[in-house]
């Protein structure tokens, strides 16, 4: 798929660490029910959440700074292949929010055809990216509508792709395992 792109991680245990952190801010309560551009709607969209910064510090600064480095080399290939991106005069892209570990029980999903900019208060998304967390077997994966195409869902995979309306996609269901991701946004940051 010309826009989508997509990245291996090196070290793929480091999914496991990142479910961990997951799972232990959960237990703090820092997780919450999935929210999109419609609020809490679990016909559209059935998770749990996490911030990538609600992890405690103390334990998974390492595992989320490496995250972070991996997410860093793909946008950095994926500026190499689109150099409109970062070429002389474009605005500065970055995080203007923090990733986030979502988790969904089987048949959980984000069930809604959506994109990432939608809306004004999101306008400032240029990119998506994605990181499956763990294997599924059947299902889990993302289908992009417009491209026909589904990626399929494989532990350090990560996907890059375009905050637009042309990228309009959503969960495929995973009817009998867990899915871990981490989905977040790359953006306009300035001058």
């Amino acid at each position: 798929m010309q826009w989508l792109r997509e990245f291996e991680m090196p070290n793929p245990s480091l999914c496991d660490e990142l479910i961990r952190g997951f799972k232990k801010a959960r237990e703090l309560g820092f997780s919450h029910e999935g929210l999109s551009a419609r609020g809490l709607d679990k016909s559209w969209k059935d998770s749990e959440d996490a911030s990538l910064t609600c992890l405690p510090y103390d334990i998974y600064a390492t595992a989320v700074r490496a995250y972070r480095e991996h997410v860093m080399k793909g946008l950095q290939a994926y500026c190499k292949a689109f150099p409109i991106l970062t070429e002389k005069g474009s605005s500065k892209l970055g995080f203007l929010e923090p990733p986030q570990i979502q988790f969904y029980k089987p048949g959980g999903g984000f069930y809604g055809a959506h994109y990432e900019s939608s809306g004004l208060d999101l306008a400032h998304r240029v990119l998506a990216f994605q990181t499956f967390l763990n294997d599924i077997r059947e299902g889990g994966g993302t289908e992009f509508l417009h491209q026909q195409h589904v990626v399929q869902p494989k532990k350090g995979k990560t996907v890059i792709w375009p905050a637009g309306f042309t990228h309009t996609h959503r969960g495929v269901v995973a009817p009998k395992e867990e899915k871990y991701v981490i989905t977040g946004w790359i953006s306009f940051i300035g001058g």
